[in-house]
């Protein structure tokens, strides 16, 4: 556990950093600088791509997560593992370009009069899905070797840091929405050769053919894994981003726009997740390998406290922020306010389940977490075809929210049946009613208006949120890891 703490706290701190710049950037910039339908055009350019780079991957970095414990041999170079992952992902990109050319047509017929703008930016799918899918390459190999932190770091923080400079130039001028488009595109670019550059620093770019060592037997394992792993990754994308290519059918690129900025409050709330998935699905992939059951529990357990911790804070930090959010932005974004909360609720609960997935997705069990995924697809899309009809983005934000609760209920339940892990105990239930009552102290006091009054009240608010929660929970002792944490932090500061 002591890898997965140090290394999801870095990671963590990160990403907040992120956060933070990407609230100015998305938050704030994008819906003053940017038209409605410019703002979606970005945020279905990076749907798309983040389902293409799944599929151009052709399901090996999920292989990776459980098979690279069979490669791993520093004196070999891990056996040719980064040069399989390479080639591998070369042909998929070839796949996905190939793809998109024949498409291209169709996409056409069915955007040139509500999303024109997309249409013009089609082919740019390609670069993008190429610079994605190369990040996740060397990424995913760092992970496998225990090494998450960079990979946060050019993502999460260096991405978004490049994106503001460049939206802080096209709001003075300097840059027109073509350039301003290439430099954003330059933004997902930088991470790729960055990572590429640790990889080949720390660990070694090792693409020789003759170290390329793969058993027949763990070949056809591989392949066989990794055909189900593309049908898993493919199909939770498909989930995540489904709603913005319906509301884009549905309405076009203005209602895009609205529902991506939304959205985006909503998911911020999961980025810490994202640090402790990447460590930790090596964990507990070696302690498979081990049969170490005990300690894949205990990882489980502690990984659903301090996740739910942490997106119990961010949660009420946003929730009880909304109404200065709303005054900020301009008239018409009003109506995503219930997409924050919504898509918030989503992805709480998601944190709250901690890692469930992984333990499935790592075991023998690993087909099944594929099945519960392209069954998802389909009630994903029909709550989505539901629900957006009536309550327009409101209905694809409360899919969205239903969707993962459902997932999570049948992954936990699933884990719970034939592992006997439950990960769930009263201080779970107490964090949740430590929240509930922090965000009912945090909303007592009025909001006021005004560019100065706005922002002031955000930041006294905000720390007034973050002190009483965290107090609350340290002294109640809801966190062992948290108050281990403080404990050593006060020591060192003694000295």
């Amino acid at each position: 556990m002591g890898i997965i703490k140090r290394q999801t706290i870095a990671s963590s701190v990160f990403s907040y950093a992120g956060i933070g710049v990407g609230f100015i950037t998305q938050g704030l910039l994008f819906p003053k600088l940017l038209s409605t339908d410019q703002v979606g055009l970005i945020g279905l350019l990076l749907s798309y791509s983040v389902v293409l780079a799944q599929f151009a991957n052709l399901g090996l970095n999920g292989a990776g997560g459980r098979y690279f414990p069979y490669f791993r041999d520093p004196e070999r170079h891990h056996n040719g593992y980064l040069l399989l992952s390479v080639l591998t992902t070369f042909v998929g990109v070839l796949l996905c370009s190939a793809l998109l050319t024949a498409l291209r047509p169709w996409v056409v017929e069915r955007n040139i009069e509500k999303s024109a703008l997309f249409v013009d930016y089609y082919y740019w799918l390609i670069p993008l899905t190429l610079f994605t899918v190369a990040f996740n390459v060397f990424d995913n190999y760092a992970k496998l070797l225990y090494d998450t932190v960079p990979g946060t770091l050019y993502q999460h923080f260096i991405s978004r840091l490049l994106v503001l400079a460049s939206i802080v130039a096209y709001g003075l001028d300097w840059l027109t929405f073509g350039q301003f488009m290439v430099c954003w595109m330059g933004a997902f670019l930088a991470p790729a050769v960055l990572m590429g550059i640790r990889v080949a620093r720390k660990h070694g770019l090792y693409l020789r053919f003759n170290s390329l060592t793969v058993r027949p037997d763990l070949r056809r394992s591989i392949m066989r894994y990794a055909g189900l792993s593309l049908l898993t990754a493919l199909s939770s994308n498909i989930i995540l981003t489904i709603d913005k290519v319906m509301i884009n059918d549905a309405s076009g690129l203005d209602d895009t726009g609205i529902y991506t900025i939304a959205s985006y409050f909503g998911t911020v709330i999961g980025l810490p997740a994202l640090a402790l998935y990447k460590v930790a699905g090596t964990i507990i992939a070696d302690a498979w390998k081990r049969n170490d059951p005990a300690h894949i529990a205990d990882v489980y357990e502690r990984s659903c406290l301090n996740q739910l911790i942490a997106g119990c804070l961010v949660f009420v930090g946003i929730a009880a922020n909304l109404p200065n959010v709303f005054q900020w932005l301009p008239a018409g974004y009003e109506a995503g306010y219930y997409v924050v909360l919504w898509i918030g609720l989503g992805k709480l609960i998601d944190m709250a389940t901690g890692l469930n997935g992984t333990i499935l997705a790592t075991s023998r069990y690993y087909a099944y977490d594929s099945a519960f995924f392209i069954g998802l697809i389909f009630i994903t899309i029909g709550v989505n075809a539901w629900l957006i009809p009536k309550y327009g983005i409101n209905g694809a934000a409360m899919g969205a929210a239903f969707v993962t609760a459902l997932f999570n209920f049948v992954r936990t339940v699933f884990v719970w049946v034939k592992f006997g892990m439950q990960p769930f105990s009263w201080r779970n239930g107490a964090v949740l009613g430590v929240g509930a009552l922090v965000w009912w102290l945090a909303v007592q006091y009025p909001y006021g208006t005004g560019t100065v009054r706005v922002l002031t009240d955000v930041a006294l608010r905000s720390a007034l949120i973050t002190l009483v929660f965290g107090g609350l929970i340290l002294v109640l002792k809801l966190s062992p890891d948290l108050n281990q944490t403080v404990a050593g932090l006060r020591k060192r500061m003694n000295r």
